[in-house]
């Protein structure tokens, strides 16, 4: 697996926009869930879904902020996804002058939308693609379903407190800003069906290997 990292969205808080965060009300844990669904058609009518085209190969490693822009996404990498693993990088920041105080409150996957569930969405309209959400750590994985190439899925994180831009705890990000993420961090890479002829090519030179194998020892 290609472990190559890409930063595809820069943070929007930079050295100053940082100072913000003072406003979050003291928590224990910043909780953050994601959910993959299939299109959301009120976003669809607004704005064009973002392309995952086919510089964005199975295993290539991509960090980006969330919470992010509510947007689709188009799987134009030329493979169908079968899972998608998500790395959540925990955000420290400190601020003893802030009213409660801010201390390095660390972040961790969970149950954002009161669903009772993590990674699942709670909006009827928005269709779970994949079947299994298995949580260890900080990592969080989607399996059992696929994302066929040339189809638009939707993909969001929400965060406990609201760390949206423009929600009162981050600023909003300016209309002429190309990236407009949250502050978190979270790396992510997907895996893909194997195409057909792959799997054959495999079949084949695995039955040769042995038919040589098998040629030598009789030989012996």
């Amino acid at each position: 697996m290609a472990k190559i990292p890409t930063k595809i969205a820069l943070s929007i808080l930079g050295a100053a926009g940082i100072s913000f965060l003072s406003l979050t009300p003291a928590r224990g844990v910043i909780f953050v869930e994601p959910i993959v669904t299939t299109i959301n058609e009120e976003i669809f009518q607004t704005r064009p879904p973002r392309t995952l085209n086919e510089e964005i190969t199975p295993g290539l490693i991509i960090e980006y902020g969330v919470p992010d822009r509510a947007n689709n996404l188009l799987n134009a990498t030329g493979n169908d996804i079968n899972s998608f693993v998500f790395d959540l990088k925990t955000l420290f920041y400190t601020n003893p002058d802030s009213t409660p105080a801010f201390d390095n409150e660390p972040v961790q996957w969970g149950d954002v939308d009161g669903d009772g569930k993590i990674g699942f969405s709670s909006v009827p309209e928005l269709k779970d693609i994949f079947a299994n959400v298995t949580v260890k750590d900080n990592i969080l994985t989607y399996s059992g379903g696929v994302i066929p190439d040339g189809t638009i899925f939707f993909n969001r994180f929400a965060t406990t407190p609201d760390l949206t831009p423009g929600e009162g705890i981050i600023p909003a990000i300016p209309e002429d800003q190309v990236d407009k993420d949250g502050p978190i961090k979270v790396a992510s890479y997907y895996t893909a069906i194997p195409e057909p002829t792959s799997v054959l090519g495999v079949v084949v030179f695995g039955a040769l290997g042995l038919a040589l194998k098998l040629k030598r020892s009789q030989h012996c």
